[in-house]
């Protein structure tokens, strides 16, 4: 079983394996570090930013965000990766991405802006 390595307060997943176990524990705070952040940044689907997302709702006039999840579920559901990185691509939708640095990234729950 995987443990929480927490300092203060974050979880830092230094693998595919512990970023999935933290997103499926809704971590509130993930910090990904540079021996894990390369291979991230090149096989996750990064999070929209909220100026994205939000020009995407307005655009759409509020049903970007029923259109849009029906549209990523069918494309994850046919794209050609692993069982693990579509559940990492789908969870990571609930959290906001923040570089902290060039060796950091935090991810962190949307909620916790609200």
């Amino acid at each position: 079983m995987l443990e929480a390595k927490e300092r203060d307060g974050y979880f830092k997943a230094n693998n595919a394996e512990e970023l999935l176990f933290a997103l499926k524990n809704k971590e509130s705070y993930i910090l990904i570090q540079e021996e894990f952040k390369t291979e991230f940044v090149q096989s996750t689907q990064q999070p929209l930013s909220d100026t994205e997302e939000m020009g995407f709702h307005l655009g759409f006039n509020g049903w970007g965000s029923i259109w849009g999840s029906l549209f990523f579920h069918i494309v994850n559901f046919f794209s050609k990766g692993s069982k693990q990185q579509k559940k990492i691509d789908s969870k990571i939708r609930n959290y906001s991405l923040k570089h902290l640095n060039e060796r950091e990234m935090l991810l962190y729950l949307r909620q916790l802006d609200y």
